[in-house]
């Protein structure tokens, strides 16, 4: 029999240890961690352990370095399932693009299924989204910059060339203007007829394009206005003359040594363009014959 008083058994053993007494027989750390785990005997770790058992069979094992690559990837496959959209990802636009920047949702949606297939967590998908987008929206800007720059510059020399053109023939419904026109016309005609089709080379030039609404030629080479008009004048004009300083006579009917009126007369209205060089070669200016 035990005595109550003091706990000793009638055979004087020690006493044996009852569920209060489990905790007294552990070392301080071996006490603390069954405190903290609600340990109070023997059952209660046994069921604990059960428990972690349990849970162990269910758990996903991080590949350490000794994994092989198809360990890896069969492990990311499977993580990355309880995060990849089954609908696809949806992409917020980022902030600041250019208003008329041409966003490409085909190719978005494109990408949602590589980034599916890849199983990319949907917070770095946005982010790849968006860099890709800003790389996109560099080059639209740049693009956009050096397009508009192009048509300043173009408008430039358009404006350029109307004024030259301007002083050398008069306004576009001058009938000088008018003649110019239909003389590079002509020329070209006649080119192509022998073979030589430039009309490509001088329509690049603008030489070959139609007033607009204010009357600017867009012509991006006076020069090449010009040479047509040579080339009528010197090969293809109906008069058959040749020279540049020369009328049917042999001199230059505008000259002061050798006036004629009569020729001067007949080559205003033939051909004021090359009237006006002759004008000009006699040393006398072109508006004294209306030119």
């Amino acid at each position: 029999m035990m005595d109550d008083q003091f706990g000793i058994s009638d055979d004087g053993m020690e006493p044996m240890a009852d569920g209060n007494d489990f905790l007294s027989g552990l070392n301080d750390d071996h006490k603390a961690l069954a405190t903290q785990n609600g340990w109070q005997d023997a059952g209660s770790v046994l069921e604990s352990y059960q428990a972690l058992q349990h849970q162990m069979t269910s758990a996903v094992i991080v590949p350490d370095e000794g994994s092989s690559a198809d360990e890896k990837s069969a492990f990311y496959q499977d993580i990355s399932k309880s995060w990849t959209p089954k609908d696809g990802y949806q992409f917020n636009m980022p902030e600041a693009l250019p208003e008329n920047f041409p966003y490409d949702q085909a190719f978005a949606a494109e990408a949602s299924g590589w980034f599916k297939e890849a199983g990319l967590h949907p917070e770095a998908a946005q982010k790849l989204h968006d860099k890709w987008v800003g790389k996109m929206a560099e080059h639209f800007g740049a693009q956009e910059d050096a397009a508009n720059s192009a048509a300043q510059q173009q408008a430039q020399v358009a404006e350029a060339a109307h004024r030259d053109l301007i002083r050398e023939y008069g306004e576009p419904e001058s009938d000088a203007y008018q003649n110019a026109v239909a003389k590079a016309d002509r020329a070209l005609t006649h080119l192509k007829a022998t073979g030589l089709d430039i009309t490509g080379w001088f329509a690049d030039k603008g030489a070959l394009s139609r007033a607009d609404a204010n009357g600017l030629q867009q012509v991006a080479d006076p020069v090449a206005v010009k040479l047509l008009a040579f080339i009528h004048d010197s090969s293809f004009a109906e008069d058959g003359l040749a020279g540049l300083t020369d009328s049917g006579s042999g001199a230059n009917p505008f000259a002061s040594d050798s006036l004629n009126l009569k020729e001067q007369s007949e080559l205003l209205e033939r051909n004021p363009a090359r009237a006006r060089q002759m004008i000009m070669a006699a040393g006398r200016d072109p508006k004294l014959f209306r030119l």
